[in-house]
C-alpha cells in the first residue's frame, strides 16, 4: 500500500486511495507518486479529469487534455493568447494499425494530410512559440482521427506548442500516444523535405562556386569530403549539415575577399590581417565572421582621401 504523509500531499489519505482505485487504476506505487506530484505541481484536479492516468501493457502514461495545458498556461500569469492555422497539404500517407479486437492489421489509407501550426504567445517574451505537426506523425487511423482530422492535428499542435512555451513535462495528451501498433507505411513528405533540401543544397553549392571561382559540381563534391558524408545516401539531417557548412565556407570566402580588399587599401600586409582576423573572430560563427566583415567594411570607410594620397606617395617614395 502507497505510504503518503498527508502534510506533503493536498489530497487526503482516503482521496489517495479514491484516485488509485479509480483515475489511477492499475498505478503502480512509484507511478501514482509521479502522478499525484504532477498534479500538484501542475494545479491540475484529478477528480474533475483535469488529469488521469492510463496503462498499456507496461507502458504508464499521465494525460491532460488541451483545456488542462491551457489551465497551466492561464495560472501562470504570462499566458498572452494563442493563434493556430490549418492547412492541407496534397502529400499522401497510409498508416496501418493492428485492430485488437479483429486480432488483424488493417490500414488507413489518405491521398493529403492537415497541417496545423499553432504560435503561443507569452506576456515575459518578445518571441512566440510556434509548432507544426503534420498529420501523418500522430495519427493512428483510429477512433476519431479518420472523422475528425481537423481537430485532432489541432489539439495536438496547441498541445505541443502550449508544453513548450510553459515547460511542462510529463504531461501529454492521449491524441498524441497510441495504445495500438501502429506504422506509417507510406508518406511522401520525407521524399518532398529530402528533394527541397537537395534543392536548398544546390543553391548553396552554385553559390559557393561563384565566390570560390570555381564550378558547383566541383564545390558540391568539396563539402561532401569534409564532411564525409555520401550525397548519395544522405539523410536529411546529412542534408542540413551540407548547408550548413556550406554557409559557412561563403561567409569565409566573403571574408577573405574583405581582408584582401582592406589590406589594399589600407597598404597593409595581408597574412598580418587575416591573423588579426582570426585572433579577433571566430571563423566557424557565421554571425563572428558577418561581424569581421562590417569591421573591415568600418575601416576602409574611415580612410580619407588624403591618407590615401599619402599612403600612395609612400609607396612611390619606397
Amino acid at each position: 500500500m502507497l505510504h503518503v504523509t498527508i502534510n506533503e500531499s493536498p489530497w487526503s489519505k482516503e482521496q489517495i486511495e479514491l484516485i488509485k482505485r479509480t483515475v489511477a487504476k492499475g498505478a503502480s506505487d512509484d507511478e501514482l507518486k509521479l502522478f499525484l506530484h504532477l498534479a500538484s505541481r501542475y494545479d491540475l484536479d484529478p477528480f474533475t479529469r483535469q488529469i488521469w492516468f492510463i496503462k498499456y501493457g507496461d507502458d504508464a502514461h499521465i494525460f491532460t487534455g488541451r483545456d488542462g495545458f491551457l489551465h497551466i498556461a492561464h495560472r501562470s500569469g504570462a499566458f498572452n493568447g494563442m493563434n493556430t492555422t490549418l492547412r492541407e497539404e496534397p502529400v499522401p500517407f497510409e498508416i496501418k494499425f493492428f485492430n485488437k479486437r479483429d486480432k488483424r492489421w488493417e490500414a488507413l489509407k489518405k491521398p493529403s494530410q492537415f497541417v496545423a501550426v499553432c504560435t503561443v504567445f507569452r506576456k515575459d517574451m518578445e518571441q512566440p512559440f510556434k509548432c507544426e505537426v503534420w498529420e501523418s506523425e500522430y495519427s493512428t487511423g483510429q477512433g476519431l482521427w479518420p472523422t475528425k482530422r481537423r481537430v485532432m492535428i489541432q489539439k495536438v499542435a496547441e498541445a505541443s506548442t502550449l508544453r513548450r512555451a510553459f515547460d511542462i513535462s510529463g504531461l501529454y495528451l492521449p491524441e498524441e500516444v497510441s495504445e495500438n501498433e501502429v506504422e506509417v507505411v507510406s508518406g511522401d513528405r520525407v521524399a518532398i523535405a529530402s528533394s527541397e533540401l537537395k534543392d536548398a543544397l544546390m543553391m548553396k553549392a552554385a553559390e559557393l562556386a561563384e565566390v570560390s571561382g570555381s564550378d558547383r559540381d566541383s564545390a558540391l563534391r568539396k563539402v561532401c569530403h569534409m564532411k564525409n558524408i555520401n550525397l548519395a545516401t544522405a539523410s536529411d539531417k546529412d542534408l542540413q549539415a551540407l548547408i550548413a557548412h556550406t554557409d559557412l565556407l561563403i561567409a569565409r570566402y566573403n571574408l577573405k575577399a574583405e581582408i584582401e580588399d582592406t589590406a589594399e587599401l589600407l597598404g597593409m600586409d595581408i597574412t598580418a590581417l587575416t591573423a588579426q582576423v582570426k585572433t579577433n573572430y571566430n571563423l566557424n560563427s557565421i554571425e563572428s565572421i558577418q561581424e569581421a566583415v562590417e569591421k573591415l567594411k568600418e575601416r576602409r570607410e574611415n580612410v580619407s582621401p588624403e591618407d590615401e594620397l599619402l599612403r600612395l606617395a609612400e609607396e612611390l617614395l619606397i
